[in-house]
């Protein structure tokens, strides 16, 4: 795996990655934002005109942080490794999106850029740019397997739950996607917005959502931002509105799936439409 750092490009701006810059000036996990307009329960996530969307969903049970590992989380990365190695290779870029995936134990640690991770963390997926790799804690697949949206095969039994889960991961291949991108050109980050970087994240989620041979019966913007709040996030003030955030993915999911250069296409749009200045550092028009 190719790794690298963009600590001199950031040096007093912000991290592009699960560890951004927040308001306070402390990193922060991209994943997630509290005080997102979905309202999720511990299994289904409300829609727009509020009913359940997961109405009718079989009752999941309760599985094991290996079961999560082994038939949720593998899958999903490799489904986007290899969605990102396709839809960059249309663009024309010669950016390598596989971020390595590392599970971490309720009792190990790991230094991201000066923020440490722990196997105890809550939070969802997170994205450290310093070594390049997506760290999942133990916790959080532990919780995953405890809220009963899985079936015993480790399926999920409710479709909100399951696009929310493959956001969170998506999100952070968003990320990815971005400090790769930076990287390939040489981009000046300094005056790139917080807020435009997460958007941009959300957006390449969306599409991402859209593309994956997975197909996902739940798209809306609310369910694929459902368990955003049941995670909650590591710093707060970076994110963008809920409104924002729903609208970035929306736009993202927009996408055909049989529409492969439209997706590569989705791209750029993603980042002139959501992240205008990231767009402009990246000479992206």
């Amino acid at each position: 795996m190719r790794r690298h750092s963009i600590t001199v490009l950031l040096a007093g701006a912000l991290f592009l990655a699960g560890c951004s810059t927040s308001t306070g000036g402390q990193p922060a996990a991209g994943a997630a934002t509290s005080g997102s307009s979905a309202t999720p329960s511990s299994s289904a996530a409300g829609t727009a005109d509020g009913t359940s969307a997961s109405s009718g969903a079989e009752p999941g049970v309760a599985v094991d942080a290996d079961v999560v590992e082994t038939s949720v989380m593998r899958p999903m990365q490799v489904e986007s490794d290899d969605f990102w190695e396709e839809i960059l290779g249309l663009t024309g870029s010669k950016a390598k999106v596989s971020a390595a995936m590392v599970f971490l134990p309720g009792t190990e640690t790991v230094d991201c850029g000066g923020v440490t991770l722990s196997g105890t963390d809550q939070f969802g997926p997170t994205y450290c740019p310093s070594s390049d790799r997506i760290v999942v804690s133990e916790t959080f697949m532990t919780n995953l397997g405890d809220s009963e949206v899985l079936r015993a095969d480790g399926s999920f039994a409710d479709p909100a739950a399951e696009v929310g889960v493959y956001f969170l991961l998506a999100h952070q291949w968003g990320h990815d996607v971005i400090d790769e991108l930076v990287a390939e050109k040489g981009a000046d980050v300094t005056f790139v917005l917080s807020n435009h970087t997460e958007l941009a994240a959300d957006c390449l989620a969306g599409l991402a959502i859209a593309g994956v041979p997975r197909v996902f019966t739940d798209k809306d913007p609310a369910s694929v931002l459902s368990q955003v709040v049941l995670v909650g996030e590591r710093f707060s003030g970076i994110a963008g509105s809920p409104a924002a955030r729903a609208e970035a993915v929306a736009f993202g999911m927009a996408k055909d799936y049989d529409d492969r250069p439209g997706l590569a296409a989705g791209v750029n749009e993603c980042l002139t439409e959501q992240a205008p200045t990231l767009a402009k550092a990246l000479g992206v028009s």
